[in-house]
């Protein structure tokens, strides 16, 4: 447990890079310890009585504000156990001795001051914040979580640099079991968490693990192509199709091919290698019921209409179309590129659209090396005289030629 145990430590309140202590995420979170003066005092703490019950418990809470950082000098010892002899659920006097227990190395008290100080106010960011860090000191990491995903709820938490911030508890295996759980529970901060494991670099198997599966919600179909667009990214081509087709329900196992979704039949799954359909100003494309891909093109500059990536082996192949429409300038065209090459392999142009049925062919090769993966697209291309140009593609497909 050692080194494990020490690793953990060390991620508590060093949350956002600050030093280890009961302010950490606290200094970014000023906003949330709330002033317990009433309002209807205008002038404050100075509008109490001195040495009262309410006078003392505002002094304890100022010295307690995010602000004042992560490291207290905790003058006022006396005036907490006062305090507290007097209000014994007061959570700024069980704080303040929490605190103060914690800097004497009396961590059993320090737990239960701070447990307390927090069953009086729930919101209490010291409290949470210290106990979170004892979590992670003993590696409870679902109570952890749990911290976390308060403060996440109450706001703070939920920001760019604390999320960043919490990624390193999955250094540890033994947290992956119980972040997966709580992923499962869609909390706020999902899709920004797994965001900012990609972004960090983090192994994409721990990400996959952690990364919703068979699910048609588009917030799940996001944070899954995520994971994919980065293995992409770093060229890992078989990890990524891999992982994409562990994503897949089971309803669309059955359609996976050279081209996913040939007919355009909407089956769920994430990007890149499912059809990503467009609706800009250029253009636009959509699912037709129950099968077919509508599109719309208005000739005035050139746009991409829908789009697929590709795992092709080097090899030849017959690339093949079925489509109706109206394009008087034969504006509209499929494309196939290397995916790192910005000239297109081949391109198909769905030249004379007409209200009747029409296949159209060609045949490409895909070379080797440097065409681990493809792009395959509809386009858009404007004439020398642009026009609006509208299609029906009711299939695409591709089949390897021996």
């Amino acid at each position: 447990m050692g080194a494990s145990a020490n690793r953990a430590g060390s991620i508590g309140f060093a949350l956002l890079g600050l030093v280890s202590g009961a302010a950490g995420l606290a200094v970014v979170a000023s906003s949330t310890l709330n002033a317990t003066v009433s309002d209807t005092r205008p002038n404050g703490i100075r509008g109490l009585a001195a040495g009262s019950v309410a006078a003392e418990h505002q002094q304890l809470t100022n010295e307690l504000a995010p602000e004042k950082g992560a490291v207290l000098a905790l003058r006022n010892k006396a005036m907490a156990r006062q305090l507290l002899a007097r209000a014994p659920l007061d959570p700024a006097a069980q704080t303040y001795l929490g605190l103060a227990a914690d800097g004497s190395k009396d961590r059993p008290r320090a737990l239960k001051l701070m447990t307390l100080a927090l069953r009086s106010e729930e919101r209490s960011l010291r409290p949470r914040l210290w106990l979170m860090d004892e979590d992670l000191r003993r590696r409870n990491y679902a109570g952890a979580i749990e911290h976390f995903d308060r403060l996440a709820s109450i706001g703070p938490a939920a920001s760019e640099a604390a999320i960043a911030a919490m990624t390193p508890i999955v250094r540890d295996p033994a947290s992956h079991a119980p972040l997966a759980r709580k992923l499962a529970t869609n909390p706020l901060w999902r899709s920004s968490f797994l965001y900012a494991l990609n972004r960090q670099g983090v192994s994409p198997d721990v990400v996959f693990r952690l990364t919703p599966q068979g699910s048609a919600k588009a917030q799940v179909l996001s944070e899954q192509g995520a994971l994919l667009l980065t293995l992409v990214k770093n060229h890992e081509y078989e990890r990524a199709y891999l992982a994409w087709i562990n994503f897949l329900p089971p309803a669309s196992l059955g359609h996976v091919g050279p081209v996913f979704d040939p007919q355009f039949q909407n089956f769920v799954g994430p990007m890149p290698f499912n059809w990503q359909l467009t609706d800009t100003t250029d253009g636009s494309s959509e699912f037709r019921k129950p099968s077919g891909l509508v599109v719309s093109y208005l000739g005035t500059a050139a746009a991409n209409l829908t789009e697929q990536t590709l795992l092709l082996p080097a090899g030849r192949y017959r690339l093949s179309t079925v489509a109706t429409g109206a394009d008087e300038n034969n504006q509209l065209s499929w494309t196939v590129s290397c995916s790192s090459g910005s000239e297109p392999l081949q391109t198909l142009r769905l030249a004379k659209l007409q209200a009747g049925r029409q296949r159209y062919n060609t045949m490409f090769s895909v070379p080797s090396p440097g065409c681990e993966s493809q792009r395959l697209a509809l386009v858009g291309s404007p004439s020398e005289f642009p026009r609006t140009a509208d299609a029906v593609i009711e299939e695409i497909r591709i089949e390897p030629v021996k």
